[in-house]
């Protein structure tokens, strides 16, 4: 059995001291903790309490008192209205979707947002896609003074209705304290969508909500048979490929070779930034079609039409061109077309038309350099000039929708591709159920949306019927034609007023 010792006399006294000491810090603590409390309550007596503590004045509690409610942070104010204006505001919600089920899948995202949102607000929705020319409708409506609180429409329109004064700057809601979208949140866009997504002065006429990727579909089961393992990784390899398979059609099919050429300006420009191009002046926004990168992409285009490696559908632009292109790929009759992945589905029912079974996929398109880059066409959110408190509601029915679960939600009735890249998280059984879609992920990367000036809704025009002119047989060099498309360019960019 141990032995139990006492401390020693002089460690005992410097114990006792110590206890002492806390005791009192203690002791002192819990009494102005009392006087703080009877003063909040009106109730400070002004006589000792112990002989040890004296009582604390009561102008010393009134300023600990504001001291710290100054600690208390209020709750932050959205662009200066009160949160609870929201509560019962009806928005009217306007989009353009599916002639056949108009409001299926949309409905049913804004029956969960007027459940489940905090702030008491109500959207209605309203489908402009029952008419047989939708846009003619809605700039009707327009200009008839009728304007919903948000819509969902293309790109191609939202900065000519911002110049116009129907429409607002999102900028200061993407950056309002309250209800803004954190830099983390808008780091998840696709940077090629959402970075250039905006109007000189930094003004964002539009938040991104879907997209659709100008692709090369490529025929890779008769790209192996030709002796290339690989899917082409530059432009010189596309065109080794192209011509290859263009070498066994010249004499017995007419109409046919490696890749059809058409002159649309989304495939143009996709060719343009894999070049490493742009279209417009970084600092002006003048457009450039004289520039390098351009004339080179003209130049291959041409050397692939005179080489009989390419070729152009006659009498362009055809109105069932996207049927005669889909038909010859899957007839063998071309290794690779250009055009949207919203098509992809013609592709995959009229696959197989030689009796093979062909394997084909989606593929970006490619610069010298190996540089890998696709054309955007955005379908993006626009908040009307209404009333504050309406614009905010809007706003904020805006981030719910373009959310990246609500993006998924809508790929999932679209088949559309999202722009927010978390929005792939939320997909993995429908990739896994529609692997023609999935073919797509792997270029959403490369995306880059075109021009957003009012002007480029004629000026593409003007770009396709250029490069149909080039492909012309016997048309000289590239750059008269395109320094003549400058100054074309040019003039319709001051008459429409983009500057």
């Amino acid at each position: 059995m141990g032995i139990l010792r006492l401390p020693d006399l002089a460690t005992f006294m410097k114990s006792s001291e110590f206890y002492s000491k806390l005791f009192l810090v203690m002791l002192t603590a819990v009494l102005v903790l009392t006087a703080c409390d009877s003063a909040l309550d009106g109730s400070v007596s002004t006589e000792s309490t112990s002989g040890l503590v004296k009582t604390i004045h009561p102008a010393t509690l009134t300023a600990i008192s504001a001291a710290a409610g100054e600690k208390l942070t209020p709750e932050p104010v959205p662009l200066g209205i009160p949160w609870s204006d929201l509560n019962g505001l009806e928005i009217n919600f306007w989009y353009i979707w599916d002639l056949d089920e108009p409001g299926t899948g949309m409905n049913a995202i804004v029956d969960r947002f007027n459940l489940e949102n905090e702030w008491g607000i109500r959207v209605t929705p309203y489908d402009h896609g029952v008419t047989h020319d939708p846009m003619e409708s809605i700039e009707t409506a327009i200009n008839e003074g009728l304007v919903p609180h948000i819509m969902v429409i293309d790109a191609l329109v939202i900065s000519s209705w911002y110049q116009a004064g129907l429409t607002v700057d999102l900028a200061p809601y993407l950056s309002d304290q309250a209800a803004g979208m954190p830099i983390k949140e808008q780091n998840d866009y696709y940077s090629g969508i959402f970075e250039p997504f905006i109007l000189p002065d930094d003004i964002r006429p539009g938040l991104p909500f879907t997209q659709s990727i100008q692709v090369m579909y490529y025929n890779q089961t008769w790209a192996v048979e030709l002796g290339f393992s690989q899917a082409p990784g530059s432009s010189s390899d596309l065109i080794d490929q192209v011509c290859s398979a263009a070498e066994g059609l010249k004499e017995n099919q007419a109409q046919a070779g490696g890749i059809i050429l058409y002159p649309e300006a989304a495939n143009i420009i996709s060719w343009v930034y894999a070049y490493n191009g742009y279209l417009q002046d970084q600092n002006d926004g003048s457009y450039q079609f004289s520039s390098p990168e351009l004339i080179k992409v003209a130049r291959d285009w041409q050397e692939l039409s005179r080489d009989k490696c390419g070729f152009i559908i006659s009498q362009y632009p055809d109105p069932m061109a996207r049927d005669i292109e889909f038909t010859k790929f899957n007839q063998r009759l071309t290794l690779v077309v250009m055009n949207s992945a919203q098509y992809l589905e013609q592709v995959h029912l009229q696959a197989n038309q030689t009796g093979r079974a062909d394997d084909w996929t989606m593929l970006p398109f490619l610069g010298p350099d190996g540089k890998k880059a696709v054309a955007a066409e955005i379908q993006s959110g626009v908040i009307f000039n209404t009333t504050p408190v309406e614009q905010l509601a809007a706003w904020l029915f805006l981030k719910y929708l373009t959310s990246p679960e609500v993006q998924a939600e809508w790929v999932e009735y679209s088949y559309s591709y999202p722009t927010r890249k978390e929005s792939l998280r939320f997909l993995r059984d429908f990739r896994a159920e529609n692997p023609d879609w999935a073919k797509g992920l792997n270029i959403l990367k490369y995306a880059q949306t075109q021009p957003l000036e009012p002007s480029w809704e004629v000026v593409r025009q003007a770009v396709g019927d250029a490069f149909e002119q080039l492909l012309m047989e016997d048309y000289p060099g590239p750059v008269e034609l395109l320094a003549e498309l400058d100054l074309t360019a040019e003039e319709l960019r001051t008459f429409i007023g983009d500057q």
